[in-house]
């Protein structure tokens, strides 16, 4: 029998009723780091009260996720990183670091912005809530010339990577991801005017690979993947943001699909919410996180890079 923890749900005051007293009943949990701690599990349970619980999480032991551990006992089995390496089943991970400089005043600003951004998808009151009470900090996040920073250094690694995979950029929100994708567009089209100058005035091998290099930043298609909301024109409009383009093309074009396909042009994306957990693109090999985030979220967006494709031999994370 499958069932979602939320049709455990009851009114204020209500005890959920017992549905079975026997004791040959197994609950297996799925993504039990979310859902499986508070008054729909407890629910789940007074339903249940001799059931056997299992349960499934891909998070790993993390400092502050105890709590799964203490909810359903010890671990039957551990499936690491390590060993899905060694397995073959993933492909390992490496990160760097390549903060822009800014200054920051506040030394618990990733704690505070993070238990805000836990959720991953913002609406647009909770957006609203980020910018108003760290407006310091979001301020320097955001700033157009920091954005111009990271912009142009994303462009120059992504053009100079090895395995060339598709990559995403992971903003703090939809606003920013749009704003981001501006920057990096006038960026990409600076650089290939000055790859074409290049190869106008080079000779033999050199100019062979620099034609190569054009001709895949010239093919390389780019696209913003962010959740629809109310009035969401005239809000980015506010926030000088044009998002009808973007939203018509998510409505029109089946963008998951021709991301996950290797051969499509379709190689970087945007993104402050969507495809970070349970959307599988095995061709993704780099992650640009311009984003505080923390424990299973921040791991389940991490593993977007780690799957098995082709040559990729490794993926990448890019801090900022």
């Amino acid at each position: 029998m499958f069932t979602l923890i939320h049709k455990f749900g009851t009114e204020t005051g209500e005890t959920y009723p017992v549905l079975s007293e026997r004791d040959d009943i197994i609950v297996i949990a799925d993504e039990a780091h979310r859902t499986q701690y508070d008054t729909l599990a407890l629910n789940l349970r007074n339903a249940l009260p001799n059931a056997a619980f299992l349960a499934f999480t891909g998070t790993p032991l993390i400092a502050g996720e105890e709590r799964t551990r203490e909810v359903f006992g010890d671990y039957v089995s551990v499936y690491n990183f390590r060993q899905s390496i060694e397995d073959r089943a993933t492909v390992p991970l490496y990160y760097e670091n390549r903060s822009p400089e800014v200054q920051l005043v506040n030394p618990e600003f990733d704690r505070d912005m993070e238990s805000i951004l836990e959720e991953a998808e913002l609406d647009q009151d909770q957006e609203q809530r980020l910018a108003r009470e760290f407006a310091r900090e979001y301020h320097l996040i955001t700033d157009d010339d920091r954005l111009d920073t990271v912009a142009a250094d994303l462009v120059d690694h992504f053009i100079s990577r090895g395995y060339q995979g598709k990559g995403m950029v992971i903003s703090i929100d939809k606003a920013t991801a749009i704003k981001m994708y501006d920057r990096v567009r006038v960026e990409w089209n600076r650089r290939v005017d000055q790859l074409r100058d290049e190869v106008e005035s080079a000779t033999g091998e050199h100019r062979d690979a620099l034609e190569d290099k054009l001709a895949g930043m010239i093919g390389t298609d780019m696209a913003v993947v962010v959740s629809a909301s109310q009035n969401e024109i005239a809000e980015m409009a506010s926030r000088s943001v044009d998002i009808e383009p973007h939203r018509k093309r998510i409505k029109d074009e089946d963008l998951a699909t021709k991301f996950k396909d290797p051969l499509d042009p379709l190689r970087l994306v945007f993104v402050c919410a969507m495809w970070l957990t349970g959307f599988d693109a095995p061709a993704t090999s780099t992650i640009y996180l311009d984003k505080p985030m923390r424990n299973h979220t921040l791991m389940q967006t991490i593993a977007r890079a780690n799957r098995v494709s082709q040559s990729k031999k490794a993926g990448e994370i890019i801090d900022y």
